[in-house]
């Protein structure tokens, strides 16, 4: 009887000797069809050496690792402006729940908050209270991975155009061992860890897919713990958007890998796509990974390897500004 394959995901993984950079790459990769829901950092030291059962001494030893904590990337936009800039692009999601949970127990911070109110402190001031915390929270956990070789990023691939660009982007940002693995799709080891009746979550579902709420606030979904609601649906929407893309495109007899990889190759212009029934986030997603192609053609140009792509990359911006 022949051995039944464990169905996989592909990822492209790389470390980072800097907030900067890392930032840097994931405004790249955000800008070039790459999503924030497919997008995870390494979770804090704390939950590591709890979940795995031992510490580590190089981040490099938990790269492909499939059953290491991971936690979601989480822009200082999605936050808010609470006294905006304090986090250098980012935060995990750590330090937003830890304190969440602390402020709803009437902790340190809590009290804090409390006294604040009490002496009639506006809600900017109490926003500048919780900034300086968690930019505190935050520092301690990017120190703790610097001091372990580097921020691990990974990227949630989809294809081979997928895993070329986010290779391309993360070593341009000076990403170091920078490779694309395999991992499975369902893993039981995370699955024990959050949805097994140890951790007694709530199981909920959004289109179909369910999810668990978890006793401390968050959420866990694939392998993955993430801080709202919000975030669970929009990792939901962007694999439900790509299973839509891939039956359109096998309607209209379109190679998957060349619609995400190379547009220029099925549409002679942005204009015939938008022409297209294709849902507006699938036209974003194929303008973006186009206008990678067409940024790549002008380096290559510019290097006297190949012609400029002339006015294309306008028509392509122009395109998503209708979008």
């Amino acid at each position: 009887m022949a051995k039944q394959e464990t169905p996989t995901v592909r990822e492209a993984v790389g470390v980072f000797q800097s907030e900067r950079a890392l930032q840097a790459a994931v405004d790249d990769l955000l800008s070039h069809g790459f999503d924030r829901s497919e997008l995870s950092l390494l979770a804090p030291l704390s939950s590591v050496q709890k979940e795995l059962g031992h510490g580590y001494t190089s981040v490099k030893e938990l790269e492909d690792d499939a059953a290491v904590p991971t936690t979601a990337y989480i822009s200082t936009d999605a936050i808010g402006d609470a006294e905006g800039g304090v986090f250098g692009g980012f935060i995990y999601v750590g330090a937003l729940a830890t304190l969440t949970a602390v402020v709803a127990s009437g902790g340190a911070i809590g009290a804090a908050i409390i006294a604040a109110a009490a002496g009639g402190i506006g809600g900017g001031a109490i926003g500048a209270v919780l900034a300086k915390l968690i930019g505190e929270h935050h520092a301690d956990y990017v120190e703790d991975q610097l001091e372990r070789g580097g921020l691990l990023l990974w990227v949630r691939t989809w294809n081979a155009a997928d895993e070329k660009h986010a290779v391309e982007i993360l070593a341009n940002h000076s990403g170091l061992d920078v490779h694309v693995h395999d991992l499975p799709k369902h893993h039981a080891v995370l699955e024990d860890r959050y949805n097994g009746d140890a951790v007694a979550g709530e199981l909920q579902a959004y289109r179909g897919v369910p999810y668990s709420y978890l006793p401390d606030g968050e959420y866990y979904i694939a392998g993955e713990v993430l801080p709202t609601e919000q975030d669970v649906k929009a990792k939901i929407d962007r694999n439900l958007d790509l299973e839509t893309l891939r039956s359109r495109a096998k309607t209209q007899g379109w190679d998957i890998e060349a619609l995400l990889g190379n547009p220029a190759s099925i549409f002679q212009t942005p204009a015939d796509l938008l022409a297209t029934e294709l849902p507006d986030c699938n036209k974003r997603d194929i303008l973006k990974r186009w206008a990678y192609g067409e940024k790549q053609l002008e380096i290559a140009s510019d290097d006297g390897m190949k012609p400029a792509s002339g006015d294309r990359l306008q028509e392509i911006n122009l395109a998503l500004e209708q979008l």
